[in-house]
């Protein structure tokens, strides 16, 4: 007995969003954590932590925790309140965690902007800069701010001016300043309105800002080593 041909249609299938679905290796989602024992909080009863990508604005919020002296219990205290931000829960709930679900959910949330950003200590970052003249950002979902929606950010090299006010703005040295000061450079370059950078997902911005500062490390130095960048 002859096979029965598959028609065209039948073969196309499997090309199909939909015609995966049987096939599809189900991966594990990091982003929910299911809590062993429910934790209670003013009468609500929490089973499990919903995570997602933190905006620059969490991201903002929790360094400014750090404050101008990190330490040991700074830097812990901003991830409780990063986690908080990104799972959309009372900090309370965070402290009342077991101390390895806040590991995990620290590990989720702070992959997003470590895994856009450059890596500084990479012996082949020099030849892996963008210095393109020009980067345009496409947002599939539009960014509110100002009364307005932004779905494209274009970036260009900064001017000394701009470089200048950038110097001038990570001073302090802190980590909010450093992030102030990046946000301060893609506001004046993009022209965005800065609430809309604030609802950027930090990738996003990490990815906007690694551009725009990436004018800015030096190159192999040519007998003018005296001369500061």
């Amino acid at each position: 007995m002859m096979k029965r041909e598959m028609s065209d249609a039948e073969l196309l299938e499997i090309c199909s969003s939909g015609g995966f679905q049987d096939i599809e290796i189900e991966e594990e989602d990091h982003s929910i954590i299911l809590l062993d024992v429910p934790i209670q909080h003013q009468s609500k009863e929490y089973v499990r932590l919903t995570l997602s990508e933190p905006t620059l604005y969490d991201v903002l919020g929790a360094a400014q925790v750090i404050g101008k002296r990190p330490s040991l219990q700074s830097v812990y205290d901003s991830q409780i309140v990063l986690v908080a931000k990104a799972a959309g829960v009372p900090q309370v709930v965070i402290q009342k965690l077991p101390s390895r679900v806040l590991d995990r959910a620290v590990e989720y949330v702070t992959a997003f902007e470590r895994g856009a950003r450059r890596e500084m200590n990479d012996p082949e970052m020099m030849d892996a800069l963008d210095l393109r003249p020009e980067k345009i950002m496409i947002f599939r979902e539009a960014i509110q701010g100002g009364g307005k929606e932004f779905s494209e950010m274009k970036l260009r090299e900064p001017s000394v001016a701009e470089r200048r006010r950038f110097k001038a703005g990570e001073g302090s040295g802190t980590i909010e300043a450093a992030l102030r000061a990046e946000m301060s450079l893609v506001e004046e370059i993009s022209e965005w309105h800065r609430a809309a950078l604030l609802r950027l997902p930090i990738s996003k911005f990490a990815e906007a800002a690694d551009y725009v500062t990436g004018f800015f490390i030096p190159g192999p130095q040519t007998g003018t080593a005296f001369l500061e960048n």
